[in-house]
């Protein structure tokens, strides 16, 4: 191989490229485009199909459940997957084949944009060699398509919203490998950056709700480093820019919820629906889908007739209810919920045979992940707060109320990071930082 055909495979856009190729064939040789007919296709999308249909046909940001008849206004999603797949359905039609195709070819093309900041995460925590096998480990690698490839939901934006944000992040905290020897330590996060950084917690916040558990532990980190470093109190008027920045960015839609709700519902409106879901007498760690509306004839008609934001309420009534007189099984509920987040919850195959090598596969990489923020740890790297804090923040919500192995999908791209530099860093370990002047460079010695 010449010099010059290594550096192209050495490209983060040759991986976004041969991602994407990877992906388009998958969709194409295994037909995931296929719509089912069962349920008037609602298994393509699911509540978010529902809302962009009735979006495309002129009812607005509605329905998440049944189209006809009408179930009035919702907040369950946040706004912006639900009205990309509206374009869609109202360009291609709604439901078809060809618009099918064409969102999950969107949903190919976030997935394999991934690779680019998972690239430059590497780079920043361990070098150019992290930096390679992440990358295209996230570019080839087939369970990193699945969310792209077979679902019509947000993830594969989530997950590359999240992790532009994460090397952001890592840029403005100045952690970046810069030789075989030296990882820099300066901070040098600019207005453009925190600018930059508000903007994509905005889109996050438009995009996964739940995504924002991480943020209080990213931007306090970041003032704090960077007021440290450069002793002034700038860098807290520099985060009030970017919460200005945010909070504009949601405020139009926090508005339309005040106005269709009459109640403060600054994204989503829905959680307490979802803490029942996961909390009852009859709960064993996962969701009770049977007895979700769309699945549970009675529980629509009570949706429908005391319209969401009423429904929501009561369902948290009873949630908390439940959880006050029952706090043990709420604290083994929990411990159950932990457990699926990290194991995945238990499988059947078509035969019944459960396919408990899915589970140890998920399993492993949590463990191996966990056991890289534990050598970044010893080894006093930068980062280590980062990676540990997001690893630790993101499924706080899902103990409390229930898990899905897509719930993992937007963290994954760090996990895969950590995995890499377990398995790749052989230098040996660090000077402590507290040996050297607050402005230098840590050295391997």
């Amino acid at each position: 191989m010449t010099a010059r055909m290594l550096a192209r495979w050495q490209r983060p856009a040759t991986m976004v490229w041969a991602g994407l190729i990877a992906r388009e064939l998958a969709i194409f040789i295994g037909r995931t485009y296929r719509v089912s007919p069962l349920d008037n296709h609602f298994g393509f999308g699911w509540e978010t199909g529902r809302i962009a249909a009735s979006i495309a046909s002129g009812h607005g940001f509605s329905s998440p459940y049944h189209l006809y008849p009408s179930s009035g206004p919702t907040a369950l999603l946040a706004p912006i997957y639900p009205y990309l797949l509206a374009g869609i359905f109202k360009v291609f039609g709604i439901y078809s084949t060809a618009s099918s195709i064409a969102i999950l070819s969107l949903n190919s093309v976030f997935s394999s944009l991934t690779a680019l900041p998972v690239f430059h995460i590497g780079k920043r925590v361990r070098g150019i060699q992290v930096a390679m096998w992440s990358g295209w480990l996230a570019a080839m690698l087939p369970y990193a398509w699945y969310w792209a490839i077979k679902w019509a939901w947000e993830t594969s934006l989530a997950t590359l919203l999240l992790a532009c944000v994460f090397v952001l992040s890592l840029r403005m905290a100045g952690i970046a490998w810069t030789s075989d020897q030296e990882i820099e330590f300066a901070p040098n996060a600019s207005k453009r950056d925190w600018l930059l950084f508000g903007f994509l917690w905005g889109a996050i916040a438009l995009t996964n709700p739940a995504l924002l558990l991480w943020l209080p532990f990213c931007g306090v980190w970041l003032v704090i480093r960077q007021s440290r470093r450069q002793h002034s109190f700038r860098p807290v008027g520099l985060a009030v820019a970017a919460g200005t920045i945010f909070i504009a960015l949601i405020a139009p839609w926090t508005a339309r919820n005040y106005f269709v709700f009459h109640k403060f519902i600054p994204l989503r409106g829905n959680f307490g629906t979802e803490l029942r879901m996961g909390n009852a007498e009859d709960a064993v760690g996962l969701c009770r889908y049977w007895m979700q509306p769309n699945r549970n004839p009675e529980e629509f008609e009570k949706y429908r007739s005391m319209g969401e934001a009423a429904y929501s309420q009561e369902k948290l009534h009873e949630a908390m209810n439940f959880i006050r007189s029952h706090p043990g099984f709420f604290a083994v509920l929990s411990l159950k919920r932990a457990a699926y987040y990290w194991y995945d919850g238990p499988r059947e195959s078509s035969d019944g045979r459960l396919l408990w090598y899915r589970n140890v596969g998920f399993l492993l990489s949590s463990i191996l992940a966990i056991a890289g923020i534990m050598v970044m740890w010893r080894r006093r790297h930068p980062a280590t707060f980062q990676f540990a804090s997001l690893l630790f923040a993101i499924p706080l919500i899902y103990y409390v109320t229930y898990p899905h192995p897509r719930y993992r999908a937007p963290i994954e791209p760090e996990m895969l990071v950590l995995m890499v530099y377990l398995f790749l860093q052989t230098g040996p370990r660090p000077v402590p930082a507290a040996k050297l002047p607050a402005s230098a460079p840590v050295r391997y010695t």
